[in-house]
């Protein structure tokens, strides 16, 4: 088997893989969210919003700038396969050359960490150069 067949093999494992999660999550839907064998409030991943965020995580840890910032909500969601709880956090970002600007984070904290956070906490995060609204939390200041 040559380069461009293992290549082609590949794309259809992933195509298949695809196809089995979208059904499993029709299945879920179907279920009032819950999938078979999963317990009550653990949510399916989306399969395109978690490559997007590890494509964001990626480009964070080989050009994300970091800077401190202030929480000024938190929205607690579902909890995620892994245990953490998908949150959406309203911070307000201070990069060491401008003026600050506020975002929105979409991020899975693990409940130790997300019990520790509230509205005026200090959080160190890294934004995305190209894209400032692009942002995950790195640790409390």
């Amino acid at each position: 088997m040559g380069l461009f067949d293992k290549v082609k093999n590949a794309k259809q494992q992933a195509q298949d893989a695809m196809t089995h999660t979208q059904q499993a999550g029709a299945a879920a839907q179907g279920m009032g969210g819950a999938s078979a064998g999963m317990p009550a409030g653990v949510q399916m991943p989306d399969m395109e919003e978690a490559l997007k965020y590890r494509e964001l995580t990626q480009k964070l840890k080989t050009s994300g700038v970091e800077a401190p910032a202030v929480i000024n909500a938190i929205r607690r969601g579902e909890t995620d396969m892994g245990g953490g709880i998908k949150a959406e956090v309203d911070v307000s970002i201070k990069p060491a050359d401008g003026a600050a600007y506020d975002a929105t984070i979409k991020q899975s904290i693990m409940p130790d960490w997300l019990d520790t956070l509230a509205a005026g906490s200090s959080v160190s995060v890294k934004y995305d150069p190209d894209s400032p609204t692009s942002a995950l939390m790195y640790g409390n200041l």
